[in-house]
């Protein structure tokens, strides 16, 4: 039962994680598109598009990506269980 929590436990820090992320790559999106005034912008964490700025007037519009975005979560949720595993492996040797 213990590890199970301490699996949930990774998840959860894991999908906090990604959403940090998420919200740092988009302002920097934002501003990046703000600077260069460009029509449009896809923002991309390590190469995956994951959201896409569009100028409506003086603004930007944001749509995200859904998909790809899941699959940043994804990732992140997978690294922050092996981590907590390799964590694990460490504290008992």
């Amino acid at each position: 039962m213990k590890k199970k929590i301490k699996i949930v436990a990774a998840l959860v820090i894991g999908f906090a994680a990604a959403m940090k992320l998420m919200s740092v790559v988009i302002y920097f999106g934002c501003v990046n598109a703000y600077s260069t005034n460009v029509d449009t912008l896809t923002v991309k964490v390590v190469g995956i598009p994951v959201y896409e700025l569009t100028k409506s007037g003086t603004e930007y519009i944001g749509k995200t990506i859904g998909i790809y975005m899941g699959v940043v979560f994804g990732i992140c949720m997978v690294l922050s269980v092996i981590v907590e595993g390799i964590i694990s492996r460490v504290r008992h040797k």
